[in-house]
């Protein structure tokens, strides 16, 4: 049995597929995406009925997947043809227009009812941080990690605003725990610097795996057992 961690898969789902292939994921192995499942990519709808139909595959909540969360009953009217009720409010603009969402809602339109309510049950499941311990080694896994206001070895995650661990952009050693390896997406590692692109950045005790597969770059996945990385080549146009 293994625990991987990947992020920020944007439904990259060709990848996706040929990176459980690569680690050979079985039903006794543990999967964790530490946030954004959707947007951007060409198969966010399919990529979701896989994930949720693995019970060994687990969902860590990135600023995309709220999104979809926060409009999947939006999603679900215009499929009923009730366009009047569309939300154009500032925050589904930005989504919509600036984030891959009108991507993610046009796939979503194409699944059937049954397909919608899964995906909107599995969403009420909200897990914003992991803590997990592998072979006596401590790991918080979180979509973007901890702002400067929260850079406290004693802080409580829980009393950690949700849009700071959704949104924040952090250094590459920002951890404040001594004790905990912690592992982060949600900023393509491409940013920063030419040296980390389309690979995972070893900071001091945190490790950023975003490695940019939808801006054509590379899937990347960690094991945590032994450390080792793994990457899928984008097939998307490098941005």
């Amino acid at each position: 049995m293994a625990t991987y961690v990947m992020s920020d898969i944007h439904g990259c789902k060709e990848e996706f597929d040929l990176m459980l292939e690569k680690i050979e994921f079985s039903i006794y192995d543990e999967l964790w995406i530490i946030g954004d499942i959707c947007d951007r990519g060409r198969d966010s709808a399919n990529l979701m009925k896989e994930i949720i139909n693995k019970s060994n595959i687990h969902l860590i909540y990135g600023n995309h997947d709220i999104w979809l969360e926060r409009y999947i009953d939006t999603i679900i009217e215009l499929k009923k043809g009730n366009i009047s009720i569309l939300d154009m409010g500032e925050d589904f603009q930005i989504w919509f227009y600036y984030n891959g969402g009108n991507l993610t809602v046009n796939q979503m339109l194409d699944l059937d009812f049954h397909e919608l309510y899964d995906i909107k049950l599995y969403l009420e499941n909200k897990i914003l941080y992991k803590k997990l311990n592998i072979k006596g080694q401590k790991y918080l896994l979180i979509h973007a990690g901890l702002s400067d206001e929260y850079y406290d070895k004693n802080i409580i995650l829980d009393d950690v605003k949700e849009e700071v661990l959704l949104w924040a952009h952090i250094g590459l050693d920002d951890n404040p725990f001594k004790d905990t390896i912690m592992i982060v997406g949600h900023t393509p590692t491409f940013l920063y610097g030419e040296e980390y692109d389309s690979k995972i950045i070893h900071g001091n005790n945190i490790y950023h795996i975003d490695a940019g597969c939808v801006y054509g770059r590379a899937l990347a996945c960690l094991r945590l057992d032994d450390l080792k990385e793994f990457y899928i080549e984008s097939t998307y146009q490098r941005l």
